[in-house]
């Protein structure tokens, strides 16, 4: 109950004096606390779960403020991908998907800046949030976002290319069929030739494996 209360007293405290977005901003940032978590043979900080909810509770409210603030939205991932509810990322990012679609000019990130290139920024938060699910070994959860990538993005190489983990991650031959559509878009991209490499050499196709390697030693390890 008194959990409940300071939560509420929080939330009001922040309402009433929060009058831009960077105080809002501030204030979520300042509700995250760490608390110390001891193993058998470590000991670690890590973000307190409660102050995460209310961070993104505080946010939420900010965005009834702010709705075109994308930075705020993009908060919210980063927040639930700390608690690993990719469900709601998936809901935050398609709400900031909506936003850039149909009302981009009004978008806005910190200081007032404008999003010149709605794609580019959704690949690149897209790929930070689901490399932190990848690094996890949360592999639903990276899944969940590689496909909602791919919708959003589907002539996208990195989300043709994280389509193409997923199948790999699942020994999937399918894996190919991504990784050949975002060779054709981007035939020097590193990342997908070693991809590629490595789906053959699963396969045990040794003479696929060794023209992939080949190219990846010619056009990457100069980079």
């Amino acid at each position: 109950m008194k959990k409940i209360l300071f939560t509420l007293l929080a939330l009001y405290f922040a309402q009433a004096f929060a009058d831009t977005p960077e105080e809002w901003i501030a204030r979520a940032n300042k509700a995250i606390k760490t608390e110390i978590r001891a193993s058998s043979n470590t000991i670690h900080s890590k973000y307190s779960l409660g102050s995460l909810q209310d961070a993104s509770a505080i946010l939420d409210s900010a965005l009834e403020r702010f709705p075109y603030r994308i930075d705020i939205w993009l908060g919210q991932v980063q927040l639930n991908g700390e608690m690993e509810n990719c469900k709601a990322q998936a809901r935050y990012f398609e709400k900031i998907h909506e936003l850039l679609k149909t009302k981009k000019d009004k978008c806005e990130l910190k200081g007032g800046q404008k999003i010149a290139d709605a794609d580019k920024l959704l690949e690149g938060e897209f790929t930070i949030a689901a490399r932190q699910h990848f690094d996890k070994e949360n592999d639903p959860c990276y899944e969940m976002l590689a496909r909602q990538m791919l919708k959003f993005l589907p002539n996208n190489v990195e989300a043709l290319n994280a389509m193409s983990v997923v199948h790999l991650l699942q020994e999937s031959d399918s894996a190919i069929v991504y990784l050949e559509r975002a060779h054709k878009l981007n035939p020097s991209d590193c990342i997908v030739i070693h991809n590629i490499a490595e789906f053959y050499k699963r396969k045990g196709n040794k003479k696929k494996h060794e023209e992939y390697t080949m190219k990846e030693a010619l056009m990457c390890k100069q980079k």
